[in-house]
């Protein structure tokens, strides 16, 4: 399920980045609530190499014994929009393939009511898309 981790955004600050290639029609698990898991330390070197890394840089107590949360974050929260998506929210999946390094980004304004969230008066990057008019 790791596949992507929060990251530096050429967007906006903070974006959801590809920590590995995820094909076309793969779920991405953005969407995943967090559960508790213990693995002993001993075990990790069974894990993905890039998984153990994001484990230990935030739960680094796993050591000496103790449990961690996996995801540490619920990733679509911090997608970016785009109108050049990669992503599907509504069937967390890849909508092509996506490089590892990549930003993972959806468009916002395909969630029913999004006006309500985003208003165009009140985010530029609706007028500047030119989606209003």
């Amino acid at each position: 399920m790791a596949k992507a981790t929060l990251g530096i955004s050429k967007i906006d600050d903070i974006g959801v980045i590809a920590i590995r290639d995820i094909l076309k029609g793969e779920t991405i698990y953005a969407d995943k609530m967090p559960n508790v898991y213990s693995v002993p330390y001993s075990s990790f070197g069974k894990l993905f190499p890039y998984v153990r890394e994001m484990i230990l840089e935030r739960w680094p107590c796993v050591i000496n014994g103790s449990k961690f949360i996996f995801p540490d974050a619920r990733l679509v929260s911090f997608m970016n929009h785009s109108f050049s998506v990669n992503y599907d929210p509504l069937t967390d999946t890849a909508l092509k393939d996506i490089k590892a390094g990549e930003e993972i980004l959806q468009d916002y304004t395909k969630m029913p009511n999004w006006e309500e969230i985003w208003p165009p008066e009140k985010n530029p990057w609706l007028i500047a898309s030119n989606v209003i008019e």
